[in-house]
């Protein structure tokens, strides 16, 4: 992938709400669908609600891929994050 090709993109990402949140929530599926596959079963409700429990930094390095991601028909908040989604 071209460096400006990434521009492009992270552009279209920030410009366009359509597509950050199409993309945000299928990311969201993604994760879900790993994490059972590695034997756990959860909702997305659930594991925000340990999350918030956890002291600030708890997560460490993994704490991107934990990032607020929508559920279906809920805001987008992944940008709340750190690097926000694209960690």
């Amino acid at each position: 992938m071209s460096l400006s090709s990434a521009r492009v993109f992270l552009d279209r990402l920030m410009a366009e709400e359509e597509l950050s949140h199409r993309l945000a929530g299928e990311l969201s599926k993604k994760r879900m669908e790993l994490i059972r596959e590695a034997g756990f079963e959860f909702t997305e409700q659930e594991l925000e609600q340990v999350k918030s429990n956890l002291p600030p930094g708890a997560l460490g390095h993994v704490a991107g891929w934990f990032c607020q991601i929508p559920v279906e028909n809920q805001p987008i908040r992944g940008r709340s994050c750190g690097g926000g989604l694209w960690h």
